[in-house]
């Protein structure tokens, strides 16, 4: 299992770094450890995507996001102006500061941002793969 989201995943962020297909981007994030050092804070800028499309996964020291932001706010009769948001599949990779230990990690999404919790772990031994985190991210309503 895990050699099949290896192989996704490379294939995926492959593509996002060559950028030669409309309709894929990198969002924004922010990763912050708290004031005790005990957790990795990830924020990742995703307004306008659904929860149950996103996929997080952790390997030995980087955290993945990916996801699809779909475009539903245009009519198809009107002429676009200018163009700064960007919809379709996106997906991210961030290098985590320190070993985190993913079981207790938690996510949530509100007000367009994707809040993800990452306690720091006290074994210094971390996963050799890939490893899915399976956690539902919860839309918080305002």
């Amino acid at each position: 299992m895990n050699d099949f989201f290896g192989g996704e995943f490379d294939a995926m962020f492959a593509e996002l770094a060559r950028r030669s297909r409309p309709g894929r981007f990198e969002p924004n994030a922010d990763v912050a450890l708290n004031d005790d050092g005990e957790t990795v804070v990830v924020t990742v800028e995703i307004a306008g995507a659904e929860p149950a499309e996103l996929r997080v996964m952790v390997d030995e020291q980087h955290l993945y996001i990916l996801g699809r932001r779909a475009d539903r706010g245009r009519a198809g009769r009107e002429s676009l102006l200018m163009k700064e948001i960007e919809y379709g599949e996106f997906g991210k990779k961030l290098h985590l500061p320190v070993p985190v230990s993913y079981e207790d990690a938690t996510a949530i999404y509100r007000d367009g941002l994707l809040i993800i919790r990452l306690p720091v772990s006290r074994d210094s031994l971390l996963p050799r793969n890939r490893t899915e985190i399976r956690m539902t991210v919860k839309r918080i309503p305002v």
